[in-house]
């Protein structure tokens, strides 16, 4: 009897009540978890618990609940740069399903996540940017829920957190935390879907005003301000487009060690027009300073936010 104590005591054991059965962790090593990691959704009535690198799949458990979904998919992600993940949300789009996004304004901004965000906004797809009045609060929800099932944790829909980070990632089809957590989302996106893309919000959700701004920053002080509402001021160097017809707004003649950069998107890019013209001129840049690869960075999507 003492020596299976002892061995219970030198592992760890969970147990999710999942209808009359549970799943079991058993084992000392973070590295062999075992549990059932079968990528599906869950039976109705059961929860699911799984350890990122047991598998190194969490990716694809997401993707089983938006196949499954038939009627509506509402989610909340901090960190979204998996396309496979956005394909099949654009394809739960294309079958009919009711499929809405929140995402954080700062992470948003950033260059991967962006190029995945303009992906479902071009299926159609409603991506709600939540911004916090003060400009210091995050949008840090990793959650979604389907008219069946809900998945939420840690795991941010990213190949780090798939494939190297410890993560963990609830699956559960409980019909009352279903309804609970597809409220709280829904309500989220609702409450902030009224604002204009880049402009943040008020806690009830209401359109900033120019108050709002958090103030007008040079370029070369961008970096203290990220995460923040606000124009950054500079004298624009070249406008460089890539073979993907993406925009960089360069403001130093070595980008690499720019302090700061603005991106348009080649969905984008259309709309401004010939950019060249306004190198060797000063520029006012608005929006939301996000950080890529250690620097400051600026996407813009609305011709009015280059002044």
């Amino acid at each position: 009897m003492s020596s299976q104590l002892a061995k219970m005591g030198a592992g760890i054991v969970l147990a999710l009540a999942a209808g009359g059965g549970g799943y079991f962790l058993g084992t000392s090593s973070p590295s062999t978890l075992a549990l059932d990691q079968t990528v599906a959704a869950p039976p109705a009535g059961s929860t699911r618990v799984l350890y990122s690198l047991d598998q190194k799949q969490n990716d694809q458990q997401i993707i089983a609940l938006i196949n499954a979904a038939q009627s509506h998919i509402y989610f909340a992600i901090y960190e979204f740069t998996l396309t496979d993940i956005a394909d099949a949300l654009v394809a739960a789009k294309q079958r009919g399903v009711d499929v809405e996004g929140l995402v954080d304004a700062g992470e948003s901004a950033n260059s991967e996540d962006a190029r995945v965000i303009n992906e479902l906004k071009n299926a159609g797809i409603p991506i709600t940017v939540e911004h916090h009045a003060d400009g210091n609060g995050i949008m840090h929800i990793k959650a979604i829920a389907t008219d069946s099932t809900y998945a939420l944790g840690s795991y941010n829909w990213t190949a780090s957190a798939t494939t190297e980070n410890d993560e963990l990632l609830e699956i559960g089809t409980d019909p009352q935390l279903v309804a609970t957590y597809t409220q709280i989302l829904k309500k989220l996106i609702d409450t902030y879907a009224s604002a204009p893309a880049g402009a943040p919000t008020g806690s009830g959700g209401e359109t900033a005003n120019a108050q709002t701004l958090a103030g007008t920053f040079a370029y070369t002080d961008a970096k203290s301000h990220v995460g923040q509402y606000a124009k950054v001021t500079g004298t624009l160097v070249d406008a460089y487009t890539s073979s993907s017809g993406t925009v960089f707004l360069d403001f130093c003649k070595s980008y690499k060690s720019c302090p700061f950069t603005a991106v348009i998107f080649g969905d984008d890019a259309k709309a401004f027009g010939d950019l060249s013209k306004y190198s060797g001129k000063s520029v006012t840049l608005t929006g939301q300073i996000s950080s890529y690869q250690n620097q400051a960075e600026m996407v813009l999507n609305d011709p009015s936010q280059l002044q």
